[in-house]
């Protein structure tokens, strides 16, 4: 199943939290930090839908697809060692020896 599209609601409310940068209908673009806290809490038994509750985020809003893929996609740009990177970190990177 496709990702749903935001309302105008869900995207003021999601534009609300300090953990997103940007949003539009199709496209969620979370900060570097909500990447490492996500990440940083997985390794503590977490489900990706109790995490995003954590971190104030409404998963009814983000939808079940984009809540699971969540954790496929960070640990990828882990294993890429690309780091935490969002729309103001993109070109960055750092070592990742402490992650695993």
């Amino acid at each position: 199943m496709a990702n749903k599209k935001f309302t105008e609601k869900e995207m003021n409310r999601l534009k609300a939290s300090s953990y997103v940068l940007d949003v539009s209908p199709s496209i969620v673009h979370f900060s570097a930090g909500f990447k490492e806290r996500f990440w940083n809490l997985l390794p503590e038994g977490k489900a990706p839908h109790e995490i995003v509750i954590e971190l104030g985020i409404d998963p009814d809003i983000l939808g079940e697809n984009r809540v699971n893929g969540l954790k496929t996609m960070i640990r990828n740009e882990v294993r890429a060692g690309k780091d935490f990177r969002d729309l103001e970190t993109y070109g960055t990177y750092t070592n990742f020896t402490t992650l695993k």
